[in-house]
């Protein structure tokens, strides 16, 4: 009797031993699977590695014989370029956009591309001081140094959004426009001798347009 007593008790000793045995590699697993690192887009080879990554704001652009595409990726913008074949470029520009899955069949067209050229574009972005140093200056004057409006505005709170580089901005200008006036403002035209009032940056712009 207490030979079958001891026996039960070590098998009952075995199953618990498996049991926490087992539940220790699961949590093992779980932790390796939540301190996966990010990927370098440096190391990135393709275009199709691009494209799987998770990311934000992206943008792609195909002509000219390039293919560009610009997105963020944890803190960081980025741009990464290359030519493409004639051909290729051709049967991108062909895909019907209104026909569903086109984004996903001109991913596919890129997607071998190999990358030429990888540009890191947050040191485009304008620093505070730099934002700052625009107050007083005129909408002319900007677009003399190459900004560019007309992605939007609030009139009510003489908001503007522009671009810069790859970047657009939120530029406030003095002064207020007669509601009147909303359905025929251009923002091109009508801001060019008001004055800036604050400069700060919103998001990426027009970052695919290589000039």
């Amino acid at each position: 009797m207490k030979k079958l007593l001891t026996l039960i008790l070590v098998l009952l000793m075995a199953a618990f031993t498996l049991a926490a045995c087992g539940g220790s590699g699961s949590e093992s697993e779980s932790a390796d699977a939540d301190t996966s690192e990010p990927v370098s887009v440096e190391s990135l080879k393709t275009f199709g590695d691009v494209i799987a990554l998770e990311k934000e704001d992206a943008q792609t652009a195909v002509g000219s014989g390039y293919v560009v595409y610009a997105f963020k990726y944890g803190d960081t913008y980025y741009r990464v370029k290359s030519a493409i074949p004639a051909e290729l470029e051709q049967e991108y520009i062909d895909i019907d956009i209104l026909e569903d899955g086109y984004e996903e069949k001109q991913q596919a067209l890129i997607s071998d591309v190999e990358i030429d050229e990888i540009e890191n574009l947050n040191d485009q972005i304008l620093s505070s001081e730099e934002c700052d140093a625009l107050v007083g200056k005129t909408g002319q004057e900007l677009q003399d140094a190459g900004w560019r409006f007309g992605d939007g505005h609030s009139l009510e709170s003489m908001e503007f959004w522009a671009n810069y580089g790859p970047f657009t901005y939120t530029v406030v200008f003095d002064g207020e426009v007669p509601e009147s006036e909303y359905e025929t403002f251009d923002d091109e035209n009508d801001t060019k001798d008001m004055t800036v009032k604050s400069v700060e940056f919103m998001s990426i712009g027009d970052a695919t347009t290589i000039e």
